[in-house]
């Protein structure tokens, strides 16, 4: 059978946000209704760095933050990005490596399909 992807339809406000490198910060901080996924960048240009964290609800964390499968590097030669499907009532739990920096940005949009 053919599987085929629906488009996006409908997007939310690219947003940056501040990933604190010592509590983790929830992203997207406000959701867009209907979401089914989020693009979201590292445009840190320090290298060893990476924003890693871990799905969760969208109201409170209470998950040990030294466990982080999920990795967004950062890169001094290129745009690093990645794309999450995820509902409306997930977010990503992120977390900063760089312990030089209180925070660290990232930017991010939803869309809707």
């Amino acid at each position: 059978s053919d599987l085929m992807e629906a488009p996006i339809n409908g997007y939310g406000t690219p947003t940056t946000i501040a990933i604190s490198s010592t509590t983790m910060t929830k992203v997207p901080s406000s959701q867009t209704s209907g979401r089914v996924g989020i693009f979201i960048s590292n445009p840190s240009t320090s290298g060893p760095n990476p924003i890693t964290g871990f799905f969760g609800n969208c109201t409170s964390n209470s998950v040990a933050n030294t466990v982080r499968p999920i990795e967004i590097a950062a890169s001094s030669t290129t745009t690093t990005n990645r794309y999450f499907s995820m509902r409306e009532d997930v977010c990503l739990w992120l977390l900063s490596q760089d312990s030089s920096a209180a925070t660290q940005n990232v930017h991010y949009q939803e869309v809707k399909q």
